[in-house]
């Protein structure tokens, strides 16, 4: 038990230091909503992309969600970007809400841009892919046929999904969920308590952290008990192998 508080400590720390992308006073909500297009452009043919505790911003790293989302243009599909939060900093809404509500009204103004400047089609149903905290937003979009049928959501891949208020996954679409055996943030027996139902995929890599399909990770972030002595403990950590598949899985997945 004595070791449980500076790990908890730690993790409260990796998870509320990732920098969000800087809010300018003058900044517009629509400035944080980016569309990537395919070679191929179909408006009917269309991903969304959630990003974890930091946004697009993954500590220097400013590149990975993009990234992911040109392997899906490079199959024909393009890409709805959400900076969730700094989008919902940039609204200046006075409304009190927690944050799955901050998530989901955010989506719901960046789905409705998108439509607007025709970016995609009003009558076509596309894919939702949320990573880490994320998922506090997507699981309850999974589970509600309202805002399902409202998003035009027909199904949803989740990266190691936060879900901190013990939500039971029960989507009225195909969910698939990828996440690291040795992720200490999202912990799998967490996953495997709230996410195991019908209609939900569930892939666990072994030898993977959290964080483990950002290339920008190949060092690790870590501590250690005793500094420079005892050994590394990592909390997020790129896997080569597993992001590989990973991306394989989303992608087969998203097409089904």
């Amino acid at each position: 038990m004595k070791n449980i508080f500076p790990i908890l400590a730690i993790l409260a720390l990796f998870s509320s230091c990732i920098p969000m992308q800087k809010v300018p006073k003058d900044a517009k909500m629509t400035d944080f909503f980016h569309f990537q297009k395919s070679e191929n452009y179909n408006p009917s043919k269309w991903a969304v992309f959630l990003p974890g505790t930091g946004g697009l911003r993954i500590f220097n790293d400013t590149t990975h969600y993009y990234k992911m989302a040109e392997k899906l243009n490079g199959e024909g599909y393009s890409v709805l970007l959400v900076d969730n939060a700094a989008a919902y900093k940039a609204s200046k809404r006075k409304v009190k809400e927690e944050e799955p509500a901050e998530i989901i009204w955010t989506l719901e103004q960046a789905m409705q841009w998108a439509q607007v400047e025709n970016h995609i089609s009003k009558n076509s149903k596309g894919s939702l892919v949320g990573w880490s905290r994320a998922g506090l937003g997507v699981i309850p979009i999974a589970n509600s046929q309202r805002l399902l049928d409202s998003l035009n959501i027909k199904n949803i891949v989740l990266f190691y999904p936060a879900n901190g208020h013990e939500l039971n996954l029960r989507p009225k679409v195909p969910v698939l969920v990828l996440t690291g055996a040795q992720d200490r943030i999202v912990k799998v027996d967490d996953i495997l308590k709230h996410m195991v139902a019908e209609n939900v995929s569930i892939k666990i890599y072994d030898d993977a952290y959290h964080g483990f399909d950002v290339e920008s990770l190949k060092k690790g972030k870590y501590f250690r008990y005793i500094p420079f002595i005892s050994k590394k403990i990592y909390l997020l950590k790129y896997n080569e192998e597993a992001a590989q598949d990973a991306v394989k899985q989303m992608i087969d997945f998203i097409a089904k």
